[in-house]
């Protein structure tokens, strides 16, 4: 992995906005983006094919921290895209980018790309989705380890039960590695704050009108409600 690198890991809970379309992105303010998130996150899966418009609007944000995803079909992309699509979309962003978020599944195949991108001072961030379950705490961990050269591991579970909440405050609290944990489903909002009081640093909510997760919040709501919280 490359070396010289100056990826700024935050200390405290930030909010990221998620917007998956052109039209989507297009509507947004770059006034009222800081009331809404800390940093705005780009689905590149839901733009493909329109690099030229896609450039134009992101001029409009280039003082704004931004995260660019060019999500796998497999872990809840907006499109099937191979993974030379991936990757051009992910090189085309790369001097406007703060953060990439690379699924640890895609990180062998994309190696490539990500140490270009990375050379040029973006954070990275590996990414672990499951729409179905949460798996045991073991399993997680060891995804946890696998993603080692990651500056943040992101996991992102379905919760069946409450039951579900205790496994992931534990990954947080044994883990110095910096994490962003997040539950979906009809338990996301509630485990977003709790992960967020935990320690998770990257907290995901929408910008517009569609979550581009199951259980997001808005994300003006999120950082509204995560500045209201206690530390534990």
């Amino acid at each position: 992995m490359p070396t010289q690198r100056q990826v700024i890991i935050p200390k405290s809970p930030l909010v990221v906005g998620s917007v998956a379309s052109l039209n989507h992105l297009a509507c947004l303010q770059p006034v009222e983006l800081p009331s809404q998130c800390d940093i705005l996150e780009i689905r590149l899966d839901g733009m493909a094919g329109h690099q030229e418009a896609l450039d134009l609007e992101l001029d409009r944000f280039k003082d704004f921290p931004l995260l660019f995803t060019a999500r796998s079909a497999a872990e809840g992309g907006a499109a099937v895209l191979s993974l030379e699509e991936r990757s051009d979309l992910l090189m085309s962003v790369a001097d406007r980018a703060t953060w990439i978020d690379v699924e640890l599944a895609s990180y062998d195949n994309l190696a490539k790309t990500i140490h270009r991108i990375r050379s040029r001072n973006v954070g990275l961030i590996l990414s672990y989705h499951n729409f179905e379950e949460t798996p045991e705490e073991f399993e997680m961990q060891r995804l946890i380890n696998l993603s080692e050269e990651a500056d943040i591991v992101k996991i992102a579970v379905y919760h069946k039960s409450v039951k579900d909440f205790p496994l992931c405050t534990s990954l947080l609290k044994r883990n110095s590695h910096p994490m962003s944990v997040m539950g979906m489903g009809p338990l996301a909002p509630v485990s977003r704050l709790l992960y967020a009081q935990h320690g998770s640093l990257l907290n995901y909510g929408y910008l517009g009108n569609e979550p581009t997760a199951p259980g997001q919040w808005p994300a003006k709501l999120l950082k509204e409600a995560i500045a209201a919280l206690e530390p534990i």
